[in-house]
């Protein structure tokens, strides 16, 4: 399904702006969509997208999040300015309080630095979220975040600012610690680059569409620090704010049956991400949610993740041990 097959909801305001009670976008809004480059997005990846639109209070016709192609799946992303702005809007509603301790870079030597002076590149970045008097450390690896060109050199902004962006992907690690109810299932450009793999010259307005020859789909999140795993997909209750989150499907929505779990284990072992903590932020990235377990999957989002995991391997993938707990009894 393509674009031409969209069906949207009359009524609306005049203009761009989402209205308070609205439920999907209007005509206008895809027509405005399609002009900045969402040529490919059938209903649901539009769904998906007003939803996320909606819940982080970014406008996507002012670019301040947007939706790409990546491997036929659309995934959504934002800079790191639209995170800054969640995290100060989710404070606010709260009454809370939000800062930041001071980013340090890391060398080969590991001795922290708050300031990087060396012509080569940091080898780590650390930034700290204070949110309502709790801190919420972060650490970026550069080796994990630097993005390619097709032969091998990092692109143009990690050759020339590598410090600046290897920051710029520990502050939104930090920010989705502390903003987890705001911030769970996006992602920032800067941390998807490593994907890339193109030519500088592919690259507009913070937008890549995504060509043939990509490399593996492992790469689409970089796998978090042992130490913060546990924090990155795990959240204790007492690190929940107040927050609206709207589910984007039915909370009545079939869950995965044992079948699919085997499947999907399968190809996540081929994709050489059979690891929990690669796992799980790659799935996340591509349901558009944070996913704590596959088992949590909905039927269409085990579908979804499958089918996406199919794409990038070249031979069917070998059933074999689940790498995590499989899903006992078939879904309702």
């Amino acid at each position: 399904m393509t674009t031409t097959d969209v069906t949207v909801r009359a009524g609306g305001s005049t203009d761009l702006t989402i209205d308070p009670g609205q439920t999907f976008f209007t005509e206008k809004q895809v027509a405005a969509l399609r002009q900045l480059g969402v040529d490919h997005a059938t209903n649901a990846d539009l769904a998906v997208f007003f939803h996320h639109s909606v819940r982080t209070g970014l406008d996507p016709f002012a670019r301040q999040i947007y939706m790409i192609e990546r491997l036929g799946k659309q995934t959504i992303q934002t800079g790191i300015d639209g995170f800054r702005l969640v995290a100060r809007r989710a404070t606010d509603r709260a009454g809370g309080t939000f800062g930041y301790e001071d980013t340090l870079w890391c060398g080969p030597d590991g001795q922290w630095r708050d300031v990087w002076l060396s012509a080569d590149a940091p080898a780590a970045a650390k930034v700290t979220v204070v949110r309502d008097g709790q801190r919420y450390p972060a650490i970026a690896l550069y080796s994990e975040y630097v993005a390619l060109k097709r032969d091998g050199r990092p692109n143009s902004m990690w050759s020339s600012k590598p410090a600046l962006m290897l920051a710029k992907c520990a502050e939104a690690l930090a920010l989705r610690r502390a903003f987890p109810q705001d911030l769970s299932g996006l992602h920032t450009a800067d941390e998807m680059g490593r994907l890339e793999r193109v030519d500088d010259s592919t690259v507009h307005d913070g937008t890549v569409s995504e060509r043939s020859g990509v490399s593996r789909l492992r790469a689409a999140v970089p796998a978090a620090a042992p130490d913060e795993v546990d924090q990155e997909f795990q959240t204790p209750a007492e690190d929940v704010h107040d927050a609206e989150v709207v589910d984007p499907e039915p909370a009545d929505a079939p869950l995965i049956t044992p079948a699919q779990n085997r499947k999907l284990h399968a190809m996540l072992r081929q994709a050489g991400a059979g690891e929990k903590d690669a796992a799980l932020p790659l799935i996340s990235s591509l349901v558009g949610r944070k996913v704590e377990s596959t088992k949590d999957l909905t039927r269409a989002e085990a579908n979804t993740v499958i089918d996406t995991l199919e794409q990038d391997t070249a031979e069917p993938a070998t059933e074999g041990d689940d790498m995590f707990p499989p899903v006992d009894g078939g879904a309702a």
